[in-house]
């Protein structure tokens, strides 16, 4: 096995670089071809029908192409201004829905009162988004502050989306997403903000994947706008003027105490930190199960461990188990690693969110609710946090649009630029591991076996994101591990 892995390593570069060559020229000018067709082409909107949220500010160029709108916002006063102003630009109907997007039942209600209207729906826009004023994750005191900007800037979207597809289906129509840059900027104070963003765009482009020709997607990832958002919380320096920003949207194509959350990777993290003679406290919904990774933990080494039953989806359980395991030890190592996925199942086959609530319930609140209590004792210890995230999140394969953008990875590389070199964050994305979970909904072949990955896990600096892909394609297992010895000026690892 390892001289086919050596040879592929030698033929494979020489063997991409003559692929690229052959088939990058003639696919650029084709690139280029059609973003030329498409500038001097843009799509007839004349007397289309355009749902637009967050529609108090910013809006116009719809209104110039002669679409008729639907607009929504909290806000029925600006909006009647916004409307009012639209007609003079050239819209030739236009009608105003006060409602708020961060409620399932209204956007339920502005989608119908929109179809039932004008009797057909061309165009949704998700725009409607907020912004805290810029904080640090450690001065967050009140968790319904964070959750309103996941609510509005990404359920939002999620909710609108959900009752809008049918109606687009019928009219081949369009979806149009107002997120951001900052989905893939890691700038201090803005980690919720950047994390909602990173959402959107992941949930979008699996959908893309999911509708295929039926229904156009487009996403638009401003930098920063000159708009009363923006205002409020930025000078106003280098703004972007929104009237370009418009413009562009209608041209789319289609010996330390470590804490341990969560049942499948850590069983063998549990076995591994044991052998390093570290204290654990290990918490999962399943007490069953902890008692028996409990006792083989101490008969591999750990000199104490203690079991807490508790489920991460809760904020106060999250404040009590944190609680419970410094009362007992001290901390020093946090490990989130709790983590769902539903069925593969397309967005449109979901009928109650509930379902949908639980993924992110688990996969991004469990990991900052206890992160935001774990903190200020990881501090004290100068400790680390491992997340285990996943490479899902930079995928868009059908069936898994929840699971894919729940992935806390972009909330905790915004926090390992705020945290500096005080609190150490490993953040792990490992492809398919072979563990109970994934074995629920994936055949068995191809899977990563889990003691390697957790090896690995074990080795981090305090500034290294670790990147595992599965299901080995090329070997690119083998390529990683290299990146990440470079990463830590390490020549083997120990098990080497």
């Amino acid at each position: 096995m390892y001289l086919i892995h050596k040879f592929l390593n030698i033929v494979l570069l020489p063997l991409n670089l003559i692929v690229l060559l052959s088939f990058m020229p003639p696919f650029l000018i084709l690139k280029f071809l059609w973003s030329l067709k498409r500038s001097i082409y843009s799509e007839n909107v004349f007397g289309k029908v355009v749902l637009i949220t967050g529609a108090s500010s910013g809006i116009g160029e719809y209104a110039k192409r002669g679409a008729r709108l639907a607009l929504v916002a909290r806000r029925e006063d600006r909006l009647q201004a916004v409307a009012d102003k639209a007609r003079k630009l050239g819209s030739p109907e236009v009608v105003v829905v006060r409602a708020d997007v961060s409620k399932v039942e209204e956007c339920e209600r502005f989608v119908n009162e929109t179809v039932n209207h004008f009797g057909r729906l061309d165009h949704l826009v998700n725009n409607a988004g907020v912004v805290l004023q810029l904080r640090l994750f450690e001065d967050f005191t009140h968790f319904s502050d964070i959750a309103s900007v996941m609510d509005i800037n990404f359920w939002g979207s999620v909710h609108s989306t959900h009752y809008a597809v049918p109606h687009l289906r019928k009219s081949k129509g369009k979806i149009v997403v107002i997120a951001s840059a900052a989905q893939g900027l890691t700038t201090p104070g803005l980690s919720f903000y950047n994390a909602s963003k990173a959402a959107q765009v992941s949930f979008f482009e699996t959908l893309r994947t999911e509708f295929g020709q039926d229904i156009g997607i487009t996403i638009v990832t401003p930098g920063v706008i000159e708009s009363e958002m923006t205002q409020e919380f930025l000078p106003a320096v280098g703004f972007r003027n929104v009237n370009y920003q418009t413009q562009l949207i209608l041209y789319p194509t289609n010996a330390c105490c470590i804490y341990i959350r969560g049942i499948e990777i850590m069983l063998l993290m549990s076995y591994e930190y044991a052998k390093r003679g570290a204290r654990l406290a290990l918490v999962a919904r399943r007490e069953d199960r902890l008692q028996a990774v409990a006792d083989k933990a101490r008969k591999l080494g750990s000199p104490e461990v203690v079991v807490v039953r508790a489920d991460v989806s809760k904020v106060e359980e999250c404040e009590r188990f944190v609680n419970e395991t410094v009362n007992h030890f001290g901390l020093d190592h946090l490990v989130n690693n709790a983590g769902v996925v539903l069925q593969l199942r397309l967005f449109e086959d979901f009928t109650h969110f509930s379902d949908i609530a639980s993924v992110m319930d688990i996969n991004f609140w469990g990991s900052v609710h206890s992160t935001h209590y774990a903190v200020p004792h990881l501090r004290k210890s100068k400790g680390k946090i491992v997340v285990i995230a996943s490479a899902a999140q930079g995928l868009t394969t059908p069936g898994l649009s929840f699971y894919n953008q729940s992935s806390p990875g972009i909330l905790f590389e915004t926090l390992r630029t705020e945290f500096g070199q005080d609190i150490g964050i490993t953040i792990v994305t490992p492809g398919v591991i072979e563990s109970e979970m994934t074995q629920e909904f994936l055949p068995a072949v191809g899977f990563r076996n889990v003691n390697y990955q957790t090896q690995l896990i074990l080795y981090p600096t305090n500034a290294c994101c670790i990147y595992i892909r599965g299901i080995e394609m090329f070997n690119p297992y083998q390529e990683g591990l290299k990146s990440f010895k470079n990463c830590n000026g390490m020549e083997n690892f120990p098990w080497d």
